[in-house]
């Protein structure tokens, strides 16, 4: 009878400790660990400026879009890597400025072959994403399911409120305190000029009172997309020491609207212009490198673009 009562009391200590244990080691998973000093209190760590994650419902935006832009977006919005590569970019241009002042000779225009070592110097800069970032009206673009939007765009550039892209504006305003002629040369149209040229002033980015030196698409018959004619133009006047853009375009005739082998032709005749006379800004988010993954075939689906560039990847396999 006793050996009888023993064992069913020591299956009752068992089960009471197996219950014990399991609830020290839930609690233990659920508690911080205390630091080295036990006799500090632990410190509770809280991200205060980390928005909640929201949750896309059945009527949100996502619904048949593909957000594939919104990592790049993000990665201008939110990196540091961003704006180090962007400031990396100026602190170059600054470094080859001083060179090709020092040399008369130098030339960063290919529009640019003789009888210009005695003109006064300059650089051309892009504006969007060269200038101005303008990863907020991509940024709506997504937040309303759509791709480009004339009229979000529109609204956009009349809000005049474009940040200036990282080491942009201390590079522009270090080559004026160097007597060089700052140009601006963009494909936004000429109705948007004025607009542009207030957001860009109220930055503090320098402009003459004398000169136009934003030249916009549209503003003369032959500025077309392709921006050899201002290129052409500001060349008859001035020695262009520097191009600053983020996509082909900004550089070279022979880019736009071209296959990827074609364009990709073109811009390695000139790679030692590279990081040296033409200083690029990096811009993942668009340009002609992606319509020439699906030929520019804009009738295209979103669904039928993303499928295309989906079966470019190249795994090496």
């Amino acid at each position: 009878m006793i050996k009888q009562s023993f064992q069913i009391l020591s299956v009752i200590v068992i089960i009471v400790m197996t219950v014990v244990g399991c609830t020290s080691i839930e609690a233990a998973s659920t508690q911080v660990p205390p630091p080295n000093n036990e006799s500090e209190p632990v410190p509770v760590h809280t991200q205060t400026n980390i928005p909640p994650t929201p949750i896309p419902s059945e009527n949100s935006s996502f619904s048949g879009h593909i957000p594939e832009k919104l990592n790049s977006i993000l990665w201008v919005q939110s990196s540091k890597e961003y704006q180090m590569a962007a400031t990396q970019s100026y602190l170059l241009a600054r470094v080859m400025l001083d060179k090709g002042l020092e040399d008369n000779n130098w030339t960063a225009a290919v529009e640019q072959s003789e009888n210009y070592a005695h003109l006064p110097p300059a650089v051309i800069f892009d504006v969007d994403e060269t200038a101005l970032d303008n990863s907020a009206y991509q940024a709506r673009l997504e937040k309303a399911g759509t791709g480009w939007d004339d009229e979000i765009f529109n609204n956009w550039v009349l809000e005049m409120k474009a940040p200036a892209v990282p080491g942009a504006l201390e590079f522009a305003q270090y080559a004026q305190s160097k007597d060089v002629m700052v140009f601006y040369v963009t494909n936004r149209s000429h109705e948007h000029e004025q607009a542009t040229r207030s957001n860009l002033i109220n930055l503090g980015f320098p402009f003459n009172d004398q000169i136009d030196t934003l030249l916009t698409k549209g503003e003369e018959e032959n500025w077309v997309s392709d921006k050899i004619n201002r290129r052409s133009l500001i060349a008859e006047q001035y020695r262009i020491i520097l191009l600053i853009g983020d996509v082909a375009n900004d550089f070279v005739p022979g880019t736009k609207h071209v296959s990827l082998e074609e364009r990709s032709e073109v811009l390695d005749k000139y790679q030692e212009y590279w990081g040296v006379k033409w200083i690029v800004i990096p811009n993942p988010i668009y340009g002609d490198w992606e319509g020439g993954i699906y030929n520019f075939d804009y009738s295209l689906s979103e669904t039928q673009r993303f499928e295309i560039k989906f079966e470019w990847l190249d795994t090496l396999e």
